[in-house]
């Protein structure tokens, strides 16, 4: 079964003091396990404010960078990209649990996927992470919700 992996909007302009951990907690994951990934996907958020800057804060040479301009990072060209590599599981992690990751997820699961969140490599705004992965164990799973990815991380 191969396998892809989202990691949404990990971008300086959306991280604050408190949650700078998710992104070199994401870049070693990226990094150790790129290889068992058929597809890997970075979204970048774009909007006006930006006024053409990239703020993304990962990179990988397999990963495809996509922009989007809504909560779901389930766009079209992220479509074709799972579509040509022959992906039907697919891993979220990456920021905002609250609102991009769930819209994400409810998005591919609507596409017919099969979707597993990498949980402690995802975070939100709101301090609502907790109820997030509630919702998502409820829609997935348990076993849907994956406890891996984290480690000690000074930043």
């Amino acid at each position: 079964m191969p396998k892809g992996l989202i990691v949404l909007d990990v971008q300086e302009d959306f991280l604050r003091n408190t949650l700078d951990y998710i992104a070199p907690l994401c870049q070693r994951y990226i990094n150790q396990h790129a290889d068992e990934y058929a597809a890997i996907v970075l979204t970048r958020w774009v909007y006006d404010e930006l006024e053409g800057r990239n703020t993304l804060l990962l990179s990988h040479p397999q990963a495809h960078v996509v922009e989007k301009r809504s909560y779901s990072g389930y766009t079209e060209d992220v479509r074709k990209i799972l579509e040509e590599a022959g992906v039907d599981e697919v891993h979220i992690a990456g920021v905002d649990s609250e609102g991009a990751v769930l819209a994400t997820m409810f998005s591919l699961v609507d596409a017919g996927y099969h979707v597993k969140i990498l949980e402690r490599l995802v975070t939100g705004y709101h301090g609502r992470n907790w109820e997030a992965m509630m919702i998502a164990r409820h829609i997935l799973g348990s076993e849907n919700v994956l406890n891996i990815g984290g480690d000690r991380v000074w930043v």
